[in-house]
């Protein structure tokens, strides 16, 4: 037998022992676990799915967009344009002033209408309450003056 026979047997002997052990030792051993795809592992359908998988990615293309818009604009265009916005917003802000304090009115309005309604609903409530109250103790006293004159009895 020459040298590469005798490594020849000795790599199959290896191999079928590590056969066998894995034959034995396979049930006890935890089945690898499963991957799922990585999240680019296919291409996105549509540009919302891409800007939903790389939403820094979108901010930093809309940033760039933005910058190269500015710099093909006319400074003069750009000055009008943010003194025009500038304006509108706060055109925007007196509306939404003078709106919040006509609705906080109302809300004042519905609110003291509604404890009006809720005192006149709830007045004759109020009266069997306090009816049945006074009631109550005023047997609760009888009662009470009835016990203490039978405990009398009773100590003679």
């Amino acid at each position: 037998m020459s040298k590469s026979d005798l490594r020849r047997e000795r790599v199959a002997t290896r191999i079928s022992a590590s056969q066998a052990r894995l034959k034995r030792d396979g049930k006890a051993l935890a089945p690898a676990a499963r991957r799922d795809p990585l999240p680019d592992a296919y291409p996105p359908e549509n540009y919302r799915g891409l800007a939903r998988e790389y939403p820094l990615l979108t901010v930093a293309a809309g940033v760039g967009i933005g910058i190269l818009v500015a710099a093909l604009l006319p400074r003069k265009f750009a000055t009008q344009a943010a003194r025009r916005a500038i304006s509108a917003a706060t055109v925007a802000a007196e509306l939404g002033l003078a709106y919040s304090k006509q609705a906080r009115d109302a809300a004042g309005e519905a609110a003291h209408d509604g404890l009006d309604k809720l005192t006149e609903t709830t007045a004759p409530l109020r009266h069997r309450s306090t009816s049945a109250g006074k009631s109550a103790r005023s047997q609760g006293l009888r009662l009470a003056g009835e016990a203490m004159k039978f405990a009398t009895r009773l100590r003679r």
